[in-house]
């Protein structure tokens, strides 16, 4: 199984590590693109997606695998998910009961067992490498969104860091707004190894002023077609990550598991030539004992 997750682990943190630079530029772009109309004084709210309602509902999307034996990493998906909740309790102010979209069959297990009431359940994305595999789910989020169903959408998921470390996240996904994108594009990029060098790159190259862009036929249109892309690229990458980060702790569990079994081999084989060991010398007690009995 160690081997079997080193494989998948190496392909899809391939995948998510490629994905990054082509999810910061998009991010990024709609971020300025956002700014831009919203010091124009453009009316974004139009956009079903940068619309801005009261709260009086709020959903969930709890990412995590389909299969156990991932170390922690589902439990801590769901622990930074009780602290929100915790919080969430505590400062209701009128809202509705939370509502869960889950990724994973363990997340769907966790939510039904928590009470939870579950808008939709999407299993088997543990190895998506495409966006037709996320399409269903990115298109549920945004009908149900712009039906109002519910008024925010916050993810818990994990970002792949490295084969030795997962950071489980939370942020708000919809409405979209320009500081929430900010925040999603700084949580994508790594503070070190590949790519961290982009966090610097993309500080440097934001504009100290507004963007003018000349958008046509017109930007209500524009963005229209550009922010739902956008968005269902966002859950795509967010997918991706989970799927680097679960292959990750499933091989370092994995790996423990086998070392720890190793340990224990060792254990029980020193025990037991210790035990047979101990008979033989006794049986040649024996053997001498009774030796010298017939002798004498």
């Amino acid at each position: 199984m160690e081997l079997v997750a080193a494989t998948k682990m190496r392909r899809a943190q391939e995948t998510a590590i490629n994905s990054r630079p082509y999810a910061f530029t998009a991010l990024e772009m709609l971020a300025n693109i956002i700014e831009a109309f919203r010091t124009q004084d453009m009316r974004l709210s139009s956009i079903p997606l940068l619309k801005n309602p009261e709260i009086k509902s709020r959903a969930v999307l709890l990412v995590a695998s389909d299969k156990g034996l991932a170390g922690t990493f589902n439990s801590a998906v769901f622990r930074k998910f009780e602290q929100f909740a915790a919080q969430h309790l505590a400062s209701q102010n009128g809202e509705k009961q939370l509502v869960a979209i889950t990724v994973g069959q363990k997340a769907e297990d966790y939510a039904r067992r928590r009470g939870l009431t579950i808008a939709k359940s999407f299993t088997r994305h543990g190895d998506t490498v495409s966006t037709e595999e996320t399409k269903e789910l990115s298109e549920f989020l945004i009908q149900s969104f712009t039906s109002g169903e519910w008024d925010s959408l916050i993810v818990f998921s994990t970002n792949f860091v490295s084969a030795l470390k997962q950071d489980v996240i939370s942020r708000e996904l919809l409405p979209i707004d320009f500081q929430k994108i900010r925040e999603g594009v700084n949580s994508l990029i790594p503070k070190t190894g590949r790519y961290s060098n982009l966090r610097e790159r993309i500080e440097t190259s934001r504009p100290e002023k507004p963007t003018e862009y000349i958008i046509e036929p017109s930007p209500k249109e524009v963005l229209e077609k550009l922010v739902p892309t956008i968005f269902k690229m966002q859950i795509y990458h967010i997918i991706l990550e989970s799927n680097a980060s679960e292959h990750s702790a499933r091989r370092m569990a994995m790996k423990n598991a086998s070392d720890n079994a190793k340990d224990l081999v060792d254990e029980l084989s020193t025990i037991y030539n210790r035990a047979r060991q101990e008979q033989i010398t006794k049986e040649i007690l024996e053997i001498t004992g009774g030796a010298k009995a017939l002798a004498g």
